[in-house]
């Protein structure tokens, strides 16, 4: 038995880590396989009677990766780490926290000087749908070169049960479209789940505002590790569990695999960074019908490639699939800004609150003949509560609130506007109320039983 060290690259995610260990554990005489993912670093024990370095090292290189042989003198550094290590980790602690810094700071003055209204438009869903779409798009080169085994194991299996030739197109197409299918199904089933949990923190817009900057923050440093490699970002994109992508890499050596329908079922449930990125992009929408969605135009975006990745998958270098990946971690970053404006917006400190774009100004006439510049603004009323919860209007211009009762309940069937001594009780349809702000600020509202809350910000 012998044992040597390798050091892996082009690992993009836990499940990339799942994938070398399927392949070299389908060798005869390779004894022991423990992968480091963060570092890449790797130990392989062999029973050199069976097989040598150079076989396990061309399977691994086969699947996509690069790989360098260590010396022996690294063995402290796969299982321990050492005081070098530490050092560097507390330099890049360090740096990342001057980071954050140095953005909030661009933040508040670009912020000052107006120079993010643009940006009010931009958070909408329908650009944050597109943007996930496009980050499949990319994603679905990481795909191919993690699942494109998966999808030769089941048409090979097809193959074995019938001739190649006495196939029909039908047949042939039908494995693939199932294999998507269940992929796209399993995606926004996952994220109507997380969106649905997520519409828990969103009955009151503090809870709501920090759970979406949490989800933010989570998405730019997922945003960073997409494109630059660091180690303790990639172990917070290994905490999700791998026996899903262990189960599925099996099914390529197994006599039976699972049909293509039930692998992309699963296929939805594998660790993957832009995938962990987008199941909290759900999360934080706050909705079921977003979050499905979310995960909806994300699973779309990569099925494309997937369909034809017989011709991509021969042409596509490691270094390329990097580059998509880098690219990928802009959208990421791009989606986790969006986030974080709408967490922002919470404390009334997002880049709506410059423009005032929730609000509508409108000129009525009064009994008198005089005109008079009024703002509209609209919010549904739901069993999870106010649809937006954070309003934003002018200070002076007098407000004609709708509230379009969808569903209420026996909390929500009247609602307190304190501040200007107002209760009203809520009918299904159209409810208004007139009011007009004198000062800039804050200006809260509730149920009458006070447990579930929205505010108004008011700017000049």
């Amino acid at each position: 038995m012998s044992e040597f060290y390798l050091q892996i690259d082009g690992m993009h995610c836990a499940s990339c880590k799942a994938l070398i260990e399927a392949g070299l554990g389908d060798l005869p005489g390779v004894i022991l396989i423990r992968i480091d993912y963060p570092s890449g670093k790797a130990v392989i024990q062999i029973d050199e009677s069976k097989i040598d370095q150079k076989r396990v090292i061309a399977e691994i290189k086969k699947l996509g990766y690069a790989v360098e042989i260590l010396g022996n003198s690294n063995k402290r550094r796969l299982n321990h780490g050492d005081r070098h290590d530490f050092e560097i980790k507390v330099i890049k602690y360090i740096a990342i926290f001057v980071g954050l810094a140095i953005l909030a700071g661009g933040y508040f003055l670009l912020q000052k000087n107006g120079a993010f209204q643009i940006f009010s438009q931009l958070g909408e869903n329908n650009v944050g749908y597109g943007l996930l779409f496009v980050l499949g798009l990319l994603a679905s080169f990481h795909c191919v070169g993690m699942c494109g085994g998966l999808v030769v194991t089941y048409s090979a299996r097809q193959c074995a049960d019938e001739p190649k030739n006495i196939l029909t197109r039908g047949q042939k197409f039908w494995p693939h479209a199932s294999y998507n299918l269940g992929r796209l199904i399993s995606y926004t089933i996952v994220g109507a789940i997380l969106g649905g949990v997520g519409s828990f923190f969103g009955i009151n817009p503090i809870f709501s505002g920090i759970l979406t900057i949490f989800v933010a923050v989570f998405m730019l440093v997922m945003g960073i590790s997409l494109i630059k490699k660091i180690n303790f970002l990639e172990k917070i994109k290994s905490i999700m569990p791998l026996s899903i992508a262990r189960y599925l890499f099996a099914q390529k050596s197994t006599d039976k695999p699972k049909g293509s329908f039930i692998i992309g079922l699963l296929n939805g449930l594998m660790p993957c960074g832009p995938l962990q990125a987008v199941q909290f992009y759900a999360l934080g929408t706050g909705s079921a019908t977003k979050g499905a969605l979310s995960m909806f135009f994300y699973a779309l975006g990569t099925i494309f490639l997937m369909f034809g990745f017989g011709y991509f998958v021969s042409s596509i270098s490691n270094k390329k699939i990097k580059k998509m990946m880098v690219i990928s971690g802009i959208v990421v970053l791009v989606l986790g800004l969006f986030m974080l404006n709408r967490g922002l917006a919470n404390f009334g400190l997002g880049f709506r609150s410059l423009a005032g774009v929730n609000n509508i100004s409108t000129e009525i006439t009064d009994s008198n003949n005089e005109s008079r510049e009024t703002q509209t603004v609209k919010m549904d009323l739901t069993y999870r509560g106010y649809v937006p919860n954070v309003l934003y209007i002018k200070r002076g211009v007098p407000v004609h609130w709708v509230i379009n009762v969808k569903q209420m309940s026996g909390c929500t069937n009247a609602i307190l506007l304190e501040k200007f001594n107002i209760k009203k009780d809520l009918k299904i349809g159209e409810n208004i109320i007139e009011f007009t702000p004198t000062e800039t600020g804050e200006i809260p509202f509730s149920c009458w039983m006070k447990m579930v809350w929205g505010k108004f910000v008011v700017t000049e």
